[in-house]
């Protein structure tokens, strides 16, 4: 049995700024997220080296997807940063970076792909 690829990528939760795994799973030239977990503040990212994962492609979302552990979102905001954050649906057409602090409005992803480190 042959399995996809598969990498884990940090995200940011916009409800309280917290920062949770996200397992990905590789689909042709797009990435499937499986899997979604909190992250403590210990420095595991760093050691697991979560924090220098990149993908490329479109996201999709698994069947079995919980969300944000968080919040439960089901939905990810990528900043201009490469910055991966959970999407609370709302009506507001603005964003703010959990990562770095930027404001912007919402915008399609076309799949230019992110970076998942902790250091912005």
């Amino acid at each position: 049995m042959i399995f996809p690829e598969a990498k884990i990528a940090l995200c940011m939760c916009k409800e309280g700024k917290r920062p949770f795994g996200v397992r990905f799973e590789q689909c042709e030239k797009d990435w499937k997220a499986t899997w979604a977990f909190p992250i403590k503040k210990d420095g595991a990212e760093k050691r697991e080296n979560y924090d220098k994962t990149k993908l490329i492609g479109m996201i999709k979302w698994g069947d079995d997807y919980p969300g944000c552990p968080y919040c439960g979102s089901r939905g990810f905001v990528i900043c201009d940063c490469g910055g991966l954050n959970c999407n609370i649906h709302s009506n507001d057409e603005k964003f703010k970076c959990g990562w770095c602090g930027k404001e912007g409005e919402l915008v399609d992803y076309k799949g230019e792909g992110f970076d998942s480190g902790s250091d912005r």
